[in-house]
């Protein structure tokens, strides 16, 4: 309405369409959950950007203790991180850490309370943008875990993302065991990109129904928007499904329950 009263429309017409776009966080808070009946293993994941420049990962220390998840990804963990996470590292049986990317010293933290029978990840940038892919043995059911990290779109970047997306998608279509991919895909579920992993892999959006729930960035409310997900296969049931609390990063995690049969 200021806008409007000083008569600068082009700014008018951007604001409303702002407020309109991120108008359902407003309406949609707290956990969200589909009404039906789950079969199977309950399974519990956590997908977060801890980002490189937090250095107090108390607020996440103690959301991981309060909400105990069974697969647990990290990304953009530094030196200073790997120390405040020892506690939490030592109550997972298998986990999966890298350390170092290249010339920078950002890694990532692969956690499971279910065997990790094995596991490769490939490095898609120096600054710990990668795929991470692992078969979990959950309750003797054999199950892929995809964890990513894209990199940020950037002029002159964009075939090289829509690349990698699609060599994941080929990737995943390939798998006949159930698939879970979570992490930071740079992109929101509108994204050409987006859209055609789901449309090759046929893999279903666990917000998907459950509002907007928007990830980043966590310092400006009015841009928010969901770039962090966790995707399943369609004989993977979606419990419930949210973002979780402020932990010192510019992003959101991502917390779905699942259940698989």
């Amino acid at each position: 309405s200021i806008y409007l009263w000083k008569k600068n429309f082009l700014l008018a017409v951007l604001s409303g369409f702002l407020f309109f776009f991120n108008i359902s966080p407003i309406l949609d808070i707290g956990e969200s959950s589909h009404a039906t009946e789950y079969n199977g293993t309950p399974l519990k994941v956590y997908s977060a950007n801890v980002h490189l420049t937090n250095n107090d990962l108390s607020k996440l220390n103690q959301e991981l203790q309060e909400l105990d998840p069974d697969i647990l990804l990290l990304l953009e963990v530094t030196p200073v991180h790997f120390e405040q996470l020892r506690s939490v590292i030592k109550t997972y049986p298998y986990h999966k850490e890298i350390k170092s990317f290249g010339e920078f010293e950002i890694g990532f933290v692969f956690l499971s309370k279910f065997p990790i029978l094995n596991n490769r990840v490939t490095k898609l940038s120096e600054r710990c943008n990668f795929v991470l892919e692992a078969m979990l043995d959950i309750n003797q059911k054999p199950v892929m875990f995809y964890g990513i990290h894209a990199q940020r779109p950037r002029l002159g970047n964009y075939n090289e993302r829509k690349d990698q997306f699609l060599r994941l998608a080929r990737q995943i279509k390939e798998q006949s065991l159930p698939v879970i991919v979570a992490g930071d895909f740079n992109t929101t579920p509108y994204s050409p990109i987006f859209r055609e992993l789901v449309k090759i892999t046929g893999l279903k959006d666990s917000r998907e129904g459950l509002g907007w729930q928007p990830s980043w960035p966590t310092y400006f409310p009015p841009l928010w928007i969901p770039i962090d997900h966790v995707l399943v296969t369609p004989d993977i049931q979606v419990r419930k499904r949210r973002t979780g609390s402020y932990i010192g990063s510019d992003h959101y995690p991502v917390i779905a329950e699942l259940s698989i049969g």
